[in-house]
């Protein structure tokens, strides 16, 4: 593994990231302020009621069937079918639990639209197996270019579902049918790619050789994801659907941004720390290279949203959403804390630290909740900070756990990261002062004034006084070795 490896992993991932924020990502944002317009903030609290547990199989334990199939590496038509029955018999429990307990959740919520909603995530689980199987023959050669074609195709055609829907008598269904039918497209392009099917032949000990690797994955992934399920499960009983909606529009916003720039370098931990398992230079290159490309594309991105929060909320959304953007602004000061807080059980995983990597999954989880929980009489805004100032601390651990491991100084890994903080507080700085001063100013041109005068500032900022560490991201992500 050389450093012209990373950066051609880096450049791909960023590159295809990139289409997929010019069509994904924004015509799923463009898909989702039409829909929005249709139906109201509760309704999308109470889908996210509805999904809070069938996303925790839907979202971490496909991945961690992934993960696990990678990890094993055995890509045999034997070894796959033995996956996919292994798997399936975790989702068929859990999608039996989801129907069976929706009654009974939608009682306790007083909602008996949830009851209605359950059923259909929890179908929609049962063809999680047959998904992850196909991710780990399409992610096992970092085959971006695939990834992003079935997620620009999925976006639009479920979005038009979800439009038409919201567009009928049935509106309170489009989120409902926009994930059916996204599901659906998923499975039919990716089958069109791996041509994969599962087959009778299979062998119990590959299976449980498959779940051993499974469970640790998908309970460090499950953890993580459990804080998040938890405090839209909080958010609902103390405050209303109504505020749980507001969050859960402020956080597709914060996500919007979030994933063309993060959501690549999420991929790279397990398939490249796997090549060099063992070589510890290299390791430490790797751990480097992917926190500061995180801290230089992170900080300036969440730093202006802090400060055009309210403008971006004025232009897309409706006037009944004006509350999204404190909240807006509380999950952008969230985000500052990607580089330190956000990789560390992804790093530990890559560098066979499973153990490690569980235990403080649920020390920090555990930490954020009991935050949660304790601040009873706080707004919603000071609850997200609340729940999130354990895993920053927790977070800090981390880093030193794994420097450890990586034999590297704590100074050397945390300087990495002061150019990208401190181009961003300059810029931070100087776009508030110049947004206070432009109040009078329409909120489109306000927005576009911040926008361009920040990234001016903050690329300046980092060429006059940190022009080396600024080209070694620049080369690094177009591919290049330093």
């Amino acid at each position: 593994m050389t450093e012209m490896t990373i950066g051609k992993s880096l450049h791909n991932s960023m590159v295809w990231n990139a289409l997929n924020l010019l069509t994904t990502q924004l015509s799923g944002f463009v898909i989702f302020i039409i829909i929005a317009g249709r139906i109201s903030p509760e309704v999308f609290g109470l889908v996210a009621l509805a999904a809070v547990f069938a996303d925790v199989l839907t979202n971490e334990g496909r991945t961690a069937g992934m993960d696990a199939i990678i990890q094993e590496s055995a890509f045999d038509s034997k070894s796959l079918n033995s996956a996919f029955y292994s798997l399936m018999v975790v989702a068929t429990i859990f999608s039996a639990a989801m129907i069976v307990t929706a009654p009974w959740f939608a009682e306790l919520q007083g909602k008996p639209l949830i009851g209605q909603f359950m059923p259909v995530f929890g179908v929609l689980i049962l063809f999680i197996p047959w998904l992850s199987v196909m991710d780990a023959l399409i992610m096992r050669n970092l085959d971006f270019k695939i990834m992003t074609q079935r997620n620009m195709i999925s976006t639009l055609i479920a979005g038009l579902a979800g439009i038409a829907c919201a567009f009928s008598s049935w509106a309170i269904w489009a989120l409902i049918v926009q994930r059916c039918v996204s599901i659906a497209v998923t499975v039919i392009f990716e089958y069109w790619h791996t041509r994969w099917r599962p087959g009778l032949h299979a062998d119990r000990h590959q299976s449980a050789n498959i779940l051993r690797r499974f469970f640790p994955l998908w309970t460090i992934g499950a953890f993580n994801l459990l804080l998040h399920r938890v405090a839209t499960f909080v958010f609902g009983l103390r405050y209303s659907a109504n505020v749980l909606g507001l969050l859960r529009a402020a956080d597709r916003i914060n996500e919007s941004v979030q994933a063309p720039l993060i959501s690549p370098l999420y991929a790279l931990w397990l398939p490249l720390m796997t090549r060099v398992r063992g070589e510890i230079d290299k390791e430490r290159e790797i751990y480097l290279a992917i926190i500061r490309t995180a801290a230089f594309l992170s900080m300036p991105a969440f730093a202006g949203l802090i400060i055009v929060a309210d403008d971006i909320v004025t232009l897309v959304l409706p006037e009944r959403y004006a509350g999204v953007a404190s909240l807006m602004r509380v999950l952008s000061i969230v985000s500052l804390t990607i580089p330190f807080v956000w990789f560390n059980t992804l790093a530990m995983n890559a560098l066979n630290m499973n153990k490690t990597s569980l235990k403080f999954s649920i020390f920090s989880v555990s930490g954020c909740v009991v935050a949660l929980l304790l601040a009873r009489n706080a707004s919603p805004e000071a609850a997200i900070l609340w729940m999130s100032a354990p895993a920053l601390v927790i977070g800090i651990l981390g880093n030193m756990i794994i420097h450890k491991r990586l034999e590297l100084s704590h100074w050397e890994s945390y300087r990495g990261l002061m150019p990208a903080i401190i181009g961003a507080a300059v810029m931070g700085c100087a776009t508030g002062w110049l947004r206070g001063s432009m109040l009078g100013w329409s909120s489109g041109a306000r927005l576009a004034m911040c926008v361009l005068v920040g990234a001016t500032i903050y690329f300046g900022w980092l060429a006059v006084f940190h022009r080396s560490w600024l080209l070694e991201r620049i080369q690094l992500l177009r591919g290049h070795s330093n």
